[in-house]
């Protein structure tokens, strides 16, 4: 259609077999005001089609009589093929069957010959070209779009509809100008199921598609249609990548057990032999190479721990406990297990919990740990002179009490513009610190992770060259607020470090504090007595390590020769071999690190206030107690077994060995144990299924029973439980648990008896 309404001149074409009413009819169209109409007259069917063939027309008149043929068959016929041009049928007859013919055939209007005016005819072409374009824009936005769409009237005949509906039909699009409603009301009855459109069907070509149902004006319906036969494979492709992953995802679980205790087993072979060789006769030369081998064998059981523990987080695993535990106890446990590493290197390691926090706190103490463990870890690495201390209190912001754990460091420090790499996996903030100190990358990243999953917050304050500080805060619940009680215990007294400014002056300046005391640091040298000045109501406490420059004056001022009331005292020493050269009671040295449990001991003393003494001569070191409880190990592995015989045989108590499960049981119907400590993995029988039986037994029935499994992984606690078991350990076993355990149950048992051995 080139004409436009608000142009000047409308072409018509008028399809009329006589002459004189295309006449009339021009002069009608010439007297309408303000607009112009050229009309062409075709005086025969075929001229009228072979003008629609040569040009295009605004409208098209058509009467209702063309020779032998009616205006109604060429509306019909030529309305599908050129749909561009309305047509409006014309007619000399006046009856009420011809306006619904026309409408049926396509007609744009039906107007009578004899009513008809200027204006009448006017209106009627305007209309009907304004409908027309309606409906060319229209049938161009059903063409373009991506959906298939079926209008129904109130009858439910199809009166609209595009190739895409046509197509999810199984209707040939290339015939869509001779698709009739019937054909559509057919193509729609195929795909219905009891009467009812389906919400999703395949058609013929094998394309999915999605049905939607809408309703229109005058109670129709729009029938839509969306194809989805991607979606649909994607989604398929989806689940088998998902049930995929999910296997890959029990395949590497599985991996990672098996290889848990494949590594787990042998490590608890070479770090228990370790153990079993450090307490037998070796120079100084085998002693170097044994501590090699523990320390290179601690070093790699860390980085197995490291990588199962990344596992469990990607594959969403990891869980966080929230149990009763005390910060004094495992700060204290992680301090001595780190401090051979920072003594080796000459540095200093010191830690402060807030006596406030002397009662249990609730949370994950097994990721607490390896937070502190990290982040102490870290910091005694990348310090050469100096040393590290850990300060570990109760803050509360908005309302709610937060633990603070705060590692500073006097090391090498971090470039402002390095930290974003600090918490990234298997990232280190240097390449060249990476070849001069180890490492995998992989700690400070657990420690986010475990710090996030608690609800808390990790974060590092560093200067390059002057050390680094690391802050982690973990919430405390309202039950969990701090102990104010402990505070002020040693309120009037004052304590005197002969010692060096430092970790260990700055703890104890801090616990000092905390309870209610001063501190004075006295440098160790010349008339170090002299500057003491009185020493009423003072403690003093001697660090060994700077001892050596005023043993003389020390060693008078430990024997009292001052005059008056003996001063109380205490060394700071790793042992009594290493004080310094000073001949003290064990009952005075405050072993290192220093932390909560050496400060207790102070106030201890102080609040008796009992007069020191020393003790002189050689202290023998004192043998091994007796023990009454009688310990059955079910242990499959040889080089296992050794280990278990030789420390338990060495920490006091018997032990039998069964090599699997069916031995196990057997021993147990024979002897009268009081505990068992069953291996998980073991041939012929394992460790839950022994455990299960026994539990069957007189015997076994409240017998303790203690898993020991290599593997880690996610629900191994829980399966030990549900067999019967009292508790599980991990392996390498962590032999000072297991012996404090042990003591624990034989002081329940035997009471006295054993308490007295």
């Amino acid at each position: 259609m080139t004409q436009s309404l608000a142009q000047s001149e409308t072409v018509v074409l008028l399809v009329e077999d006589d002459r004189d009413d295309f006449f009339l009819t021009q002069d009608v169209l010439q007297c309408v005001p303000n607009h112009k109409y050229s009309v062409v007259w075709a005086g025969s069917y075929e001229r009228a089609n072979f003008e629609l063939l040569e040009r295009s027309y605004d409208v098209a008149l058509v009467d209702y009589r063309i020779g032998e043929r009616t205006g109604l068959e060429f509306i019909r016929e030529a309305g599908r093929r050129f749909p561009d041009t309305p047509m409006i049928l014309l007619t000399g007859v006046i009856d009420p069957h011809i306006d619904r013919a026309a409408e049926e055939a396509g007609a744009a209007d039906f107007l009578e010959k004899g009513a008809i005016t200027p204006e009448l005819l006017d209106r009627s072409i305007r209309y009907a070209i304004k409908n027309a374009r309606r409906r060319a824009i229209l049938d161009a936005v059903l063409s373009n779009s991506a959906a298939g769409i079926v209008a129904l009237d109130r009858s439910g005949v199809p009166i609209l509809w595009n190739k895409q509906a046509l197509r999810a039909l199984a209707i040939e699009p290339e015939a869509v100008a001779a698709v009739t409603s019937g054909n559509v009301s057919e193509g729609l009855a195929k795909i219905r199921s009891d009467g009812r459109l389906p919400e999703q069907f395949a058609a013929a070509t094998g394309e999915v598609f999605e049905t939607g149902i809408g309703t229109v004006p005058s109670d129709g319906q729009v029938i839509v249609f969306h194809e989805i036969t991607h979606r649909i494979r994607a989604e398929e492709l989806l689940r088998k990548s998902v049930a995929e992953a999910e296997a890959a995802n029990m395949a590497k679980s599985s991996f990672l057990a098996t290889m848990s205790h494949e590594l787990r087993t042998p490590m608890n072979g070479i770090l228990g032999m370790a153990r079993v060789l450090a307490n037998t006769p070796l120079d100084h030369e085998q002693g170097a190479y044994l501590d090699t081998i523990r320390v290179s064998g601690e070093s790699l059981l860390g980085i197995i721990n490291d990588v199962l523990d990344l596992s469990k987080i990607e594959a969403g695993h990891m869980e966080i406990e929230n149990v009763e535990y005390r910060v004094g106890d495992l700060v204290n446990d992680v301090t001595r297990l780190l401090a051979p590493t920072a003594r080796a290197k000459g540095i200093d390691l010191a830690a402060f919990v807030d006596p406030q926090l002397a009662g249990s706190t609730r949370g994950d103490p097994l990721r607490v740990r390896q937070i502190i463990t990290n982040l102490i870890g870290n910091a005694i690495k990348f310090t050469e002179e100096g040393g590290v201390t850990l300060s570990v209190d109760a803050i509360e912001s908005g309302g709610a009490h937060q633990l603070r754990i705060r590692v500073n460091d006097t090391g090498i420090g971090i470039p402002e513009g390095k930290r974003d790499r600090l918490f990234k996996r298997f990232s280190q903030v240097d390449a060249s610190t990476t070849r001069m100190h180890g490492g995998t990358g992989l700690g400070l990243a657990l420690c986010r992770e475990f710090v996030s999953l608690m609800g808390g917050h990790i974060d590092c304050d560093s200067t390059p060259g002057a050390g680094s500080t690391f802050v982690v805060l973990l919430p405390l619940s309202g039950a969990d607020a701090p102990d104010r009680s402990r505070t002020r215990q040693l309120s009037g007294w004052r304590m005197a470090l002969i010692g060096r400014e430092g970790p260990l002056a700055n703890v104890i300046r801090a616990y000092a504090a905390s309870s209610g005391a001063t501190m004075d640091l006295l440098a160790c040298g010349p008339n170090v007595l002299q500057r003491l000045g009185p020493t009423q109501s003072t403690a003093i406490i001697i660090d060994s390590n700077a001892a050596k420059s005023a043993r003389d004056e020390i060693v008078r001022l430990i024997a009292g020769e001052r005059g008056g009331t003996p001063t109380p005292f205490f060394v700071i020493a790793d042992s009594v071999a290493d004080a310094g050269g000073l001949d003290i009671d064990p009952d005075l040295l405050l072993s290192r690190p220093f932390g909560q449990q050496a400060f207790e001991r102070i106030c201890n003393r102080l609040r008796r206030r009992a007069p020191t003494t020393v003790a002189r001569g050689t202290i023998a070191p004192a043998a091994g107690p007796q023990r009454s409880l009688k310990v059955l190990l079910a242990e499959d592995n040889e080089p296992n077994q050794r280990v278990a015989r030789a420390i338990l045989r060495g920490a006091g108590y018997s032990i039998d060995v069964a090599s699997n499960g069916h031995k196990a049981i057997e021993l147990v119907g024979q002897k009268p144990y009081d505990v068992v400590l069953m291996d998980v993995n073991m041939p012929s029988m394992d460790g839950l299924e022994a455990t299960q039986q026994i539990r069957q037994t007189d015997a076994g029935r409240a017998l303790p029973i203690i898993g020991l499994t290599a593997s880690v992984m996610d629900g191994d606690r829980q399966r030990c439980l549900e067999a019967g078991m009292n508790d599980h350990l991990a392996k390498p076993i962590d032999w000072d648990t297991l012996i404090a355990l042990l003591n624990r149950m034989d002081t329940e048992v035997y009471g006295t008896q054993a308490l007295a051995s």
